[in-house]
């Protein structure tokens, strides 16, 4: 018995898409698709998912097969399905990045415990200044100037280059505002 071509095969397909043709091809290239399920992950996928893209990917690869631009289809359909499989891992990981929506009204008693109110925060921002002008003469020179440069946002190491102190001066600047901070705070 001889056997058949994959130009011969190719060209069936391509003349008659639901030939028997596609499965002896696919049979003749099932290796390239194990190799690449071993070699990739893509989630949500099992072996039949696996062989479904492989067929469609070799099917779709057999029927835009040109032999005057390439003599190795086994090299162009591994390409075809490599990025196949490249883009069902990109679009298993973008997937995640979308947001889900969530109806307010079923979980109403969750968003009432966990949303922030701005009326609060207000409230505790009032009282977080209000400690602030209450701790600012209990600290020293080199407290004030760590606790502002915090305040303005800096990083401690930003605050040790500014204000030409050391980063072990900045820690410990930090740490004893904070404990004062905190006790006015409690008071």
């Amino acid at each position: 018995m001889t056997q058949i071509s994959d130009n011969q095969l190719i060209r069936e397909i391509q003349t008659t898409p639901d030939s028997p043709a596609l499965h002896q091809l696919f049979v003749r290239y099932s290796p390239v698709l194990r190799r690449l399920q071993r070699r990739y992950y893509i989630p949500g996928h099992d072996a039949d998912d696996w062989q479904q893209e492989g067929l469609l990917v070799l099917h779709a690869a057999a029927r835009s097969y040109r032999l005057d631009r390439s003599r190795n289809f086994g090299a162009f359909y591994r390409l075809n399905l490599t990025h196949r499989v490249y883009d069902l891992i990109r679009y298993s990981q973008a997937k995640k990045r979308h947001a889900t929506t969530v109806s307010l009204e079923e979980h109403r008693t969750f968003f009432a415990d966990t949303l922030v109110d701005p009326r609060v925060q207000v409230r505790d921002q009032l009282e977080v200044q209000e400690a602030l002008q209450r701790v600012l003469p209990e600290l020293s020179r080199t407290e004030t100037v760590v606790l502002r440069g915090l305040l303005r946002g800096w990083s401690p190491t930003t605050i040790s280059e500014r204000c030409a102190l050391s980063p072990t001066r900045v820690t410990a600047a930090l740490h004893r505002g904070r404990q004062k901070l905190r006790r006015t705070l409690a008071q």
